[in-house]
C-alpha cells in the first residue's frame, strides 16, 4: 500500500517557502536586490548596514515560530529527523557494502510514480488527471519526477536494510500484564503459578484483558509487537526480563516507570544468518509493508544500540541560544 507522504511532500515544500515568508517577513514592503556577499563568512547569512545576521539567529527565530504551530504542521523537526535517518542509511550501507544502482533507482522511480497516479485516480475518482494535479501544486512534471527519483534511492536503501535486519535477526513473541501496584501484580503472579502449563497462554491472555491497565489490552490481550534484541522497543528492565525467559515462561513482577509488569515469552524466532549479497535481489523486489514507519524507527533504534554511532546535536533555539551578532 502506498504511503501518502510522497504526494504531500511536494506541496509541503512549497508551503514551507510561503509559510516562512508570511510568518517571518510580515510587513516587509520589498526584497533587497542581491548584492555582493563575498564579505560574509561561514554561518553569516545577511548584512544589514553594520549588523550581521547569522544562521544561528535565523534557525532560532524559525524554532520560535514553529513552537506556535501544531506538531503536524512543523517542518524543522521532521527535517532534522530525515537528515539523521539518511545519514544512518548511508553509514549502514557502507558498513554492509550495499549500494543501489542507477537502474534500480530508475525502476523504483517508475514504480512510485505509478502508485502516485493510481492513488490520485482513486481519491479523485478519475476527475483530476495527473497533469492537472501537478499544475494545482504549481509543479512541473520534471520537477516532481526528479523529486521522486531522489527519494527512490532512499526507499530502496530502507527496504533492503530494514528487511535484512528483520530477516536475519533473532526475535520473539511476547505478552505482558501491567499493574499500578506491586500487590496487584503479585496477586496475578500467584494466579499464574496455579495454572496448568497447557492452558498458560489462554489464562495469561484472559488475565491481561481482565486485570491489565494497559489501554490496549482489551484488544491485544497483552500481546506486544515482535521484539528484536536491542531494538529499543521496551524500556531496559522490560527488555532484560523478557530476554532472560525461555519459551512458555513468565516472569515475576518487574517494575518500570509505567508500573509493574508480568511478562510472558511465547516463541523465539532464530532465522538463518545469510549474507546480504545472497538476499539482495529478493529484498529489492519485496513489497513495502503498511507499518513502514514503525518498522524503520525500530531499525534506527537497533542500529544506534548495536553499532554505537556517535551523535551530537547543537540546535540554536532548542539546545542552545542563538549566536549574538
Amino acid at each position: 500500500m502506498y504511503r501518502p507522504w510522497l504526494i504531500r511532500a511536494a506541496a509541503l515544500a512549497l508551503a514551507l517557502g510561503i509559510g516562512i515568508a508570511v510568518g517571518l517577513g510580515a510587513g516587509a514592503q520589498e526584497v533587497p536586490e542581491k548584492g555582493e556577499h563575498k564579505t560574509l563568512k561561514v554561518n553569516e547569512v545577511m548584512r544589514v548596514g553594520d549588523k550581521i545576521i547569522t544562521a544561528e539567529q535565523l534557525l532560532a527565530r524559525i524554532w520560535d515560530y514553529e513552537n506556535m504551530l501544531k506538531p503536524n504542521e512543523r517542518v524543522l523537526t521532521p527535517s532534522l529527523t530525515y537528515l539523521r535517518d539518511t545519514a544512518l542509511l548511508e553509514l549502514e550501507g557502507k558498513r554492509m557494502a550495499f549500494s543501489v544502482t542507477q537502474a534500480e533507482t530508475n525502476a523504483e522511480t517508475d514504480k512510485q510514480l505509478e502508485r502516485i497516479k493510481e492513488e490520485l485516480r482513486i481519491k479523485t475518482r478519475g476527475m483530476v488527471p495527473y497533469e492537472k494535479w501537478l499544475q494545482e501544486q504549481n509543479l512541473t512534471q520534471e520537477q516532481f519526477e526528479n523529486y521522486v527519483r531522489e527519494r527512490a534511492h532512499l526507499i530502496l536503501e530502507k527496504r533492503v536494510l530494514v528487511g535484512y535486519f528483520e530477516e536475519t535477526t533473532d526475535s520473539l513473541e511476547a505478552s505482558h500484564i501491567l499493574h499500578r501496584k506491586e500487590s496487584d501484580a503479585k496477586a496475578t503472579y500467584d494466579m499464574l503459578k496455579s495454572t496448568d502449563a497447557r492452558k498458560l497462554r489462554e489464562v495469561f491472555e484472559d488475565l491481561a484483558v481482565q486485570r491489565s491497565i494497559d489501554p490496549s489490552a482489551g484488544v491485544t490481550k497483552g500481546r506486544l509487537p515482535r521484539l528484536y534484541q536491542h531494538d529499543g522497543t521496551l524500556v531496559k528492565p522490560a527488555e532484560d526480563a523478557i530476554w532472560a525467559l525461555k519459551n512458555m515462561q513468565y516472569s515475576a513482577p518487574v517494575q518500570s516507570d509505567f508500573g509493574w509488569h508480568i511478562f510472558a515469552r511465547w516463541q523465539t524466532f532464530t532465522p538463518e544468518k545469510k549474507p546480504l549479497a545472497d538476499m539482495r535481489e529478493m529484498l529489492i523486489k519485496a513489497e513495502d509493508k503498511e507499518n513502514d514507519t514503525e518498522r524503520f524507527n525500530r531499525w534506527v533504534r537497533w542500529v544506534f544500540n548495536t553499532q554505537k554511532y556517535p551523535m551530537e546535536r547543537r540546535l540554536p533555539g532548542w539546545d542552545t541560544k542563538a549566536d549574538k551578532p
